[in-house]
């Protein structure tokens, strides 16, 4: 059994089985847990890509496609409460509502 590594560009959260989620952000390298206790769980803090594709109405009442490229990545110091509200999928959930809402907002305005 190894200890847990935090590859570059990582970070990771430690849930502690009596204590819940640690507040503490792990930073890259290895690291020791207690085993059967502490679990790490580990976010990618890269810029990625993403695409979302939309279709929305303009003012004169036709669709529009339009597909969105966005770059997100977790802001490292909130990923304790990102874990503990959203999960570890926050980037399914949060992404297409948002970028759908401020696209259709813009189309509206715009088109």
């Amino acid at each position: 059994l190894f200890p847990p590594a935090v590859d570059a560009g990582h970070r990771a959260v430690i849930f502690d089985r009596f204590r819940g989620v640690q507040d503490v952000v792990v930073g890259e390298g290895t690291h020791f847990l207690i085993p059967w206790v502490q679990k790490p769980i580990i976010f990618d803090c890269r810029s990625r890509p993403r695409n979302i594709p939309v279709i929305t109405g303009s003012k004169d009442l036709q669709n529009v496609n339009i597909t969105l490229r966005i770059l997100f990545r977790p802001v490292t110091a909130q990923l304790p409460r990102i874990f503990t509200s959203i999960g570890e999928d926050y980037d399914e959930r949060v992404l297409p509502s948002i970028t759908t809402e401020i696209l259709k907002s813009v189309v509206v305005s715009t088109a």
